[in-house]
């Protein structure tokens, strides 16, 4: 009996909830449709706000723009005719006084005085004869007549070499490339390397003027001679010991110094000079000078 009123209470559950749940689905819908329409409206407010705060922005930038261009315009249009009228009143000035110029000034009588007054004649006395005699005359001009100096002997130029013993390393290229055993790279060379040993004397291969003394990052110490014919010689890779100074005149064999060790920019060869001759700017070849 017990178990007959369980089974109806469960089937009259069972019979409730069916007939509920439809009403509920349909609450929980509207419930549902109703926040989606409220947010919907929420976001069309907020775009609506953020495109009305860019064409207001927008607007003060147009509107802006508009008064600055008006400014400039009125300011050109302001100077322009200020320029115009100083062009106008210059033009004006320039024409009164050119009409000035060209009329002939008009010199009024002057009434009581009289301008017909014919003036005295100027008498000139004649000049005073000289009576000085010619001869006196010239022997004077001869006095005075400076002496000419007789002109300078022009030095006698006798090339020799610039060291005593020496052998040609490298020869004069003469524009040719060829490359360098210290840098492993093809260029030209401007000189002729002399081999000779460390500390030998160097002599100038002319007269001249030494025009130039410096240490070269180089070419180590250098010693530069102008010859006074558009010829000029260098002496690169010496010791610091020099034995003459710029403004030095020299004469052909003198002793300008001894050599050191290679220069840097030939530092793979052995000890030696290394000579270049330039003639009028040009490099030549430093062997033609001492045979």
């Amino acid at each position: 009996m017990a178990c007959k009123v369980a089974r109806r209470s469960l089937c009259g559950i069972a019979q409730t909830c069916k007939a509920t749940f439809p009403i509920f689905s349909v609450v929980c819908i509207k419930k549902f449709l109703r926040c989606k329409l409220a947010l919907e409206v929420v976001l069309m407010k907020t775009q609506t706000k953020q495109k009305s705060r860019f064409r207001g922005f927008y607007t003060a930038l147009f509107l802006s723009l508009l008064m600055i261009g008006a400014a400039c315009v009125f300011a050109y249009r302001q100077t322009s005719q200020t320029l115009e009228q100083n062009l106008n009143s210059l033009n004006e000035q320039m024409e009164l006084t050119e009409a000035e110029s060209e009329t002939e000034p008009y010199e009024a009588p002057v009434i009581g005085v009289q301008t017909d007054v014919a003036k005295p004649a100027e008498t000139t006395a004649p000049p005073a004869a000289t009576t000085a005699p010619a001869t006196e005359t010239a022997a004077t001009a001869a006095e005075t007549v400076p002496e000419t100096a007789p002109p300078e002997e022009a030095p006698v130029h006798q090339l020799t070499p610039p060291l005593a013993d020496f052998a040609i390393l490298n020869p004069f290229s003469d524009g040719e490339l060829i490359k360098s055993e210290t840098t492993g790279t093809w260029q030209t060379h401007n000189g002729v390397d002399l081999s000779c040993a460390a500390g030998a004397d160097v002599f100038a291969i002319d007269t001249g003027t030494v025009s130039k003394v410096c240490s070269d990052a180089l070419w180590g110490y250098t010693v530069t001679i102008d010859h006074d014919n558009g010829v000029t010689s260098r002496y690169c890779g010496l010791d610091g010991s020099l034995e003459v100074r710029e403004g030095d005149t020299v004469q052909t064999g003198q002793k300008i110094g001894v050599t050191g060790a290679s220069p840097d920019l030939e530092s793979a060869l052995e000890p030696h000079l290394h000579l270049e001759v330039q003639k009028s700017g040009v490099y030549v070849d430093p062997t033609a000078y001492f045979g």
